[in-house]
Formats: structure tokens, sequence, C-alpha cells
């Protein structure tokens, strides 16, 4: 142990030391510059100090050799605090094909579900509906009755819709036809029941 501890002899082992980052820190924890100091004395200690791995890595930049090595429980850096240490990837701590969380798949968007022919007919006569109710209120606002009355009897022959008989029947009022209003209110309610239509749209 004598020939290994004389590197510790070198004139230049602080200079070598306080200039390589990875031992610089060490210089300053008083326990481990006691230990230093004992080894310089007694070059034979060596071997109850290599226990601490700080010395294999002091021994390492004096000898001029790159090794590696895991800080010790007893490293401590400048500030008192221990060097955090370097992530080492271990082989076993790779997870096995096993314990891989199987990938989800994607999950099928839902198809959008195709109108049956019954359905697209429906929307078809609204939208006819619609547009025979457009031209009844356009007659409507140009105070034209007649006009307005036929349109709105046609947009209700297409869709039972009961926005239809109310405009009709707000028509038959404004022409004069009281009675007429009348039968198209009763009818527009009559309607608005059987379909369970919302009793605020009802009210009107």
């Amino acid at each position: 142990m004598g020939g290994l501890g004389s590197v510790f002899g070198d004139p230049n082992m602080l200079q070598k030391l306080a200039s390589n980052p990875k031992t610089a820190p060490y210089l300053a924890d008083p326990e481990f510059m006691k230990k230093l100091q004992n080894i310089r004395s007694n070059p034979n200690s060596i071997g109850s100090e290599l226990s601490d791995p700080r010395f294999l890595q002091v021994l390492s930049v004096l000898m001029g050799i790159d090794m590696q090595f895991a800080p010790g429980d007893g490293e401590q850096g400048a500030s008192g605090a221990k060097e955090a240490e370097e992530d080492v990837e271990m082989p076993d701590a790779r997870p096995s094909p096993a314990q891989e969380e199987p990938k989800k798949q994607p999950e099928p968007e839902p198809q959008p579900q195709e109108e049956t022919q019954e359905e697209k007919a429906a929307k078809e006569a609204k939208a006819k509906a619609d547009e025979e109710k457009k031209k009844g209120t356009e007659f409507y606002k140009k105070r034209q009755f007649d006009q307005a009355i036929e349109h709105y009897t046609k947009a209700w022959e297409m869709h039972k819709d009961i926005t239809y008989m109310t405009n009709l029947g707000a028509a038959k009022f404004e022409k004069g036809d009281y009675e007429g209003c009348v039968e198209a209110c009763q009818q527009a309610v009559e309607h608005g029941r059987e379909v369970l239509a919302d009793f605020k749209l009802i009210a009107k």
C-alpha cells in the first residue's frame, strides 16, 4: 500500500484536486481534509480510507486516470450538501416487455347514422314549408292578408308546425275573419297538445 499511498506525496496534489471539478468540492469538507492530511503523513493508512469513494476519485485524478465513481454517503460538496449523483442507466431498471403498458388503440369515431327515408322526407317538407311561411310573412308585413293566408295554409299542409297555424290565425284576425282566427288558434292548440309541444309555444 505504501506505493499507492505515495501518490499523495505529490507537492502539486492540492492544485490538481482543486482544478478538477469532480474533486474540488472535497477540499471544502473538513473531515475529508483531515483524512487527506493523515494519508500524506502516513501513506500506509490509505488502505483504511479506500472505503470512502472520494479517495478512489482522488486517486484517479492524481494518477491521471479518468475513472467514474459514484459518490458515497460521506461525500459532500463545498456547501456541505451531498453531491448529486449522476443518473446511471441500469440494465435491470428497464421495464421488461411484459411490464410495459400496452398502447391504447384509438377509439373508432362513431359513424354518423344515415337518415331514414321518412326523416329525409320530413326534413324536405319542413324546408319547403318554411319557404311558404317566409313568403306569407312578407305578404303579412305588406298587409296583403289574403296572400299571407294562402302561403301559411300551404305551409301547414306541407308540415304540421303550430307556428304556421298561429301565423294563419294572426293573418285572419288582421283581415277581420275573427271566427277563422279562433278556429286556427284552436287547431294550433289541439295539435300542440297532441305532439306535447312546449307550453310557452302553445300560449302564444
